[in-house]
């Protein structure tokens, strides 16, 4: 039997067959064991055992052979020599064969659920602090900062006629005079402590550490 080997390249070229046919028959199992040599793209055709194999599983029926393309299956040519070793360059993919664009797009959808996956798990995680009590809700801790100034300024603004009060009498001025000063550099800072109170509370990110340790500049 002769002992040609080819690449599955050139052995389709041989057949008149696409590549992408003979990587088929492989899958298929028609062509297999002493018809097949190395693996993967350095897998070589043994050329004679090959179509012995092809010959045995090929239906008879069929006027045409394999992708509808007249298959040539004589025996081959003689060879003078046997074939060099194997050359150490990478063997080019054979052209009609989609491997790697395939592989290409398993890769992205891969890395896509891995994503998806790594997002719900930080996401649950973030839920699971919130229901411990570890970490709350930024608009929660904001409505109980509001809850906390607002008291503080009610207490401080009811203060203020005292305070007027104290300052008039150490500097011999009216106390209506004075409290009216008074609610009105009151008001003002009201009003630009609130504008900053918001503008820190749309920085804030969902969650937040609960307890006081939440806010380090406070």
């Amino acid at each position: 039997m002769d002992g040609t080997i080819e690449r599955k390249g050139e052995f389709a070229r041989r057949i008149n067959v696409t590549p992408a046919r003979i990587s088929q028959l492989i899958a298929e199992g028609k062509l297999s064991g002493a018809a097949l040599v190395g693996e993967g793209r350095e897998q070589r055709v043994v050329v004679a055992e090959a179509i012995r194999q092809i010959r045995t599983t090929r239906d008879p029926s069929q006027g045409y052979g394999l992708n509808g393309i007249t298959t040539r299956l004589d025996d081959p040519p003689p060879v003078a020599a046997a074939p060099g070793p194997a050359p150490s360059t990478p063997t080019p993919s054979p052209p009609g064969t989609t491997e790697p664009a395939r592989d290409s797009v398993e890769e992205k959808i891969k890395a896509e659920k891995l994503r998806q996956a790594e997002l719900t798990t930080q996401r649950l995680e973030r839920e699971d602090a919130a229901a411990k009590g570890l970490y709350m809700r930024a608009s929660d801790a904001a409505e109980e900062a509001a809850r906390i100034a607002a008291g503080m300024l009610k207490i401080f603004e009811g203060a203020l006629p005292d305070f007027a009060g104290a300052i008039a009498g150490r500097f011999a001025l009216a106390p209506r005079d004075v409290l009216h000063e008074l609610r009105t550099e009151f008001r003002r800072v009201r009003e630009r402590a609130s504008r900053d109170e918001a503008a820190a509370a749309d920085a804030e990110p969902e969650y937040l550490p609960a307890g006081p340790e939440r806010r380090p500049d406070a």
